[in-house]
């Protein structure tokens, strides 16, 4: 009976520990599938961060053309604000190519200002032919 008893008890314990183990292969099971989706969702996190890399990489390349177009339209709107005008020096005054003048040179070349300067009434002109309306500079 003692020996009923231990083989009872043996085959009890081994199947206690059977379950066990098959609790064991149960849950390492359970842990595989778990770690199978959560390795799945890693996949599908990191693609969509690629993706996500791809577009932020677009929206950046298209900013900085944005930013240089921007910069040229400004470029342009500045010279045509504010035109170069190319002045020829003649009798001490200046002029434009188109005979347009004549100008204050002093103005134009302190403060880049086209100031037109009228000749000044013969009775006044032994001080000179013409005078600045802005500076006051008189030009023979």
């Amino acid at each position: 009976m003692a020996s009923e008893f231990i083989q009872a008890f043996t085959a009890g314990k081994n199947a206690i520990d059977g379950l066990r183990l098959l609790t064991q292969y149960a849950n390492e099971v359970k842990d595989v599938q778990k770690r199978g989706e959560f390795m799945r969702i890693i996949g599908e996190l990191s693609l969509e961060l690629a993706e996500t890399q791809i577009k932020l990489a677009e929206h950046i390349r298209e900013n900085d053309g944005l930013k240089t177009r921007i910069s040229d339209l400004e470029k342009e709107v500045d010279k045509l604000k504010n035109p170069v005008i190319e002045l020829i020096p003649k009798n001490g005054l200046y002029y434009t190519p188109e005979d347009d003048g004549p100008f204050c040179t002093t103005c134009y070349d302190s403060k880049k200002q086209k100031v037109r300067v009228p000749e000044m009434p013969s009775v006044m002109q032994a001080l000179g032919k013409y005078k600045c309306g802005a500076c006051n500079t008189v030009y023979q």
